[in-house]
């Protein structure tokens, strides 16, 4: 491993017989897997076996987080640092990190178990209802897991017995003072409503409290979508017509989100078998209906994703199209899509209410009610199941609207 990052003979005797070395060779081998750069993997065996001589390691004892922060502290404080450090706090927190990747890698780091969050069992209990016998998709869980665990972290502690309906008012109008949205505090409340009528139903506590939760009202259709104009979304696809790698990947996402309308979600999942050359087709699956739908491949969509698998996408065992660049090489976790968006907005300096990837898919819609289809036909370009999941774009259809201002209605007044 060393003799292939260094050229320098007394560099690579020094890593070669410096302590813990088989130890570090595994590590940097780990991340040369992944994918990482040379400049990555010599800037990692550097800090380690930095941290193997200040720390004077052995090749047994666990590490704690405090001896690691203070080898880092001594590393990059030293007094006869290199004059073109990136800076003392950049180097502490590199230091830190590639330190406790190595050492947590190797099973050195001693990290204590996180204390327990209040009613973890019962939360646990809940959680294991929705997935066993209701059937809800993981991400449903995980929501109502994180609602569930951030209600109890932030009230006072108390038994399941003792909440009244005037403590969780108090709490939901404690959000808004926070600056939750109103659909947010909905959706909070109503997981909270849901695990202490699942308690009642358990007997954990006396029946009565769970139906009088409520989050505030929203109405139906109440908010129009909101999404950046055309010629925004023109501008953020012309953005990428270049030859760097990060824009070749970005095209072929936006394409997706813009013109396809699809849902993050649905760009994340999609898979190389999703994609039938010969046919000139895409399938995609649903976020929602758990069924899959198959839409016809455009143009200028294949030859984003032909140059995108051809020229960038990294090797890599995962299925799924769209990878990090960076490594580890994995395909992108709930929200990674999400700055690749924003990002791209804040640098044409692209103002809008909706800065994320949802937002293109309502600008895909307004698009196609302004050239004159119909709200079933952007339905069903949509993946909606149901006329009614359409229905709320009807506030942005200006043509339809107009039409409807124009009608003569003397006769029947």
């Amino acid at each position: 491993m060393f003799k292939t990052l260094y050229r320098c003979s007394r560099t690579i005797a020094r890593h070669e017989n410096g302590p813990l070395y088989e130890s570090r060779r595994k590590y940097l081998e780990h991340l040369a897997a992944q994918g990482s750069s040379v400049k990555t993997l010599r800037v990692a065996a550097e800090v380690i076996y930095r941290a193997a001589v200040y720390m004077r390691l052995d090749s047994s004892t666990q590490v704690e987080h405090s001896e690691v922060e203070q080898a880092a502290k001594d590393w990059a404080t030293r007094p006869y640092g290199n004059g073109n450090q990136i800076g003392t706090e950049r180097v502490l927190k590199r230091c830190r990190l590639i330190v406790s990747c190595w050492l947590r890698f190797a099973g050195r780091l001693h990290e204590p178990n996180p204390a327990p969050s209040p009613h973890e069992a019962e939360i646990d209990s809940y959680c294991r209802c929705m997935e066993e016998e209701r059937g809800l998709s993981p991400a449903t869980i995980a929501t109502a897991r994180h609602h569930l665990k951030h209600f109890f972290v932030e009230t006072p502690k108390r038994r399941l017995t003792q909440y009244t309906i005037a403590h969780i008012e108090q709490y939901l109008a404690g959000l808004g003072e926070k600056g939750w949205t109103r659909n947010g505090i909905r959706t909070l409340a109503y997981h909270v409503r849901g695990f202490f009528l699942f308690a009642e139903g358990q007997r954990w506590r006396k029946p009565g409290l769970g139906v009088l939760i409520r989050g505030p009202r929203i109405y139906r259709r109440e908010r129009p979508p909101m999404g950046p104009s055309w010629p925004h979304v023109q501008r953020l696809l012309a953005s990428t017509e270049t030859d760097r790698r990060a824009d070749i990947r970005d095209r072929a996402i936006l394409l997706l989100l813009a013109v396809y309308g699809l849902r993050v979600g649905e760009v994340r999942r999609l898979c190389l078998e999703n994609v039938d050359w010969e046919r000139r087709t895409l399938t995609i699956a649903r976020t929602k209906q758990r069924r899959a739908r198959i839409c016809p491949l455009i143009p200028t969509l294949a030859d984003a994703l032909t140059r995108y698998i051809r020229e960038v996408r990294p090797p890599t065992p995962y299925r799924e199209i769209f990878i990090r660049l960076n490594a580890p090489h994995k395909p992108f976790c709930h929200g990674g899509m999400w700055g690749i968006v924003a990002n791209r907005f804040r640098r044409l300096g692209i103002k809008s209410e909706l800065c994320g990837p949802h937002g293109l898919r309502h600008a895909c819609v307004t698009y196609l009610l302004a050239q004159g289809f119909t709200l079933t036909e952007v339905g069903g370009h949509l993946g909606h199941s149901t006329s009614e999941a359409t229905l709320v774009y009807a506030k942005v259809d200006i043509n339809a609207l107009r039409a409807v201002a124009d009608l003569d209605l003397g006769g029947l007044l």
